[in-house]
C-alpha cells in the first residue's frame, strides 16, 4: 500500500503542506495524475511522468 500523505512526509523529513504542494505541482505540470478514492486522493505517475522516469 502506497504511503498516505502523513507517512510520506514523516519518510521524508517534510510537512504534509510541503508533500501536498509538491503533488500540486506535479499535477499541474502533468507528471502525475489524480483520482479521488473515498476521502482520499490518489496520485500516480502519468504516461508522460514515467516517460521522463524511465
Amino acid at each position: 500500500m502506497p504511503a498516505r500523505g502523513p507517512q510520506l512526509a514523516r519518510r521524508l523529513g517534510v510537512t504534509p503542506s510541503a508533500v501536498s504542494q509538491q503533488l500540486r505541482v506535479l499535477h499541474e505540470t502533468g507528471l502525475v495524475t489524480k483520482a479521488r478514492d473515498g476521502r482520499h486522493v490518489r496520485y500516480r505517475c502519468s504516461p508522460l511522468g514515467d516517460r521522463l522516469t524511465g
